[in-house]
């Protein structure tokens, strides 16, 4: 009976784990994600704030 105690309170920790592992590598693209339009996007303001400098 106990070895089989043990054996659920493993697999239920692989569980909890792998859930927290997943959300995190979810965290970390989705950061990823929003800092590549971060970057896009002041690449853009860049980009029009040289052709205002230019016209000038």
């Amino acid at each position: 009976m106990a070895n089989l105690d043990i054996w659920t309170w493993l697999a239920g920790q692989l569980i909890v784990g792998a859930a927290i592992w997943g959300g995190i590598r979810a965290d970390i693209r989705s950061i990823h994600t929003r800092l590549e339009h971060a970057e896009k996007s002041a690449e853009e303001a860049h980009n029009r704030i040289d052709r205002i400098l230019e016209r000038r």
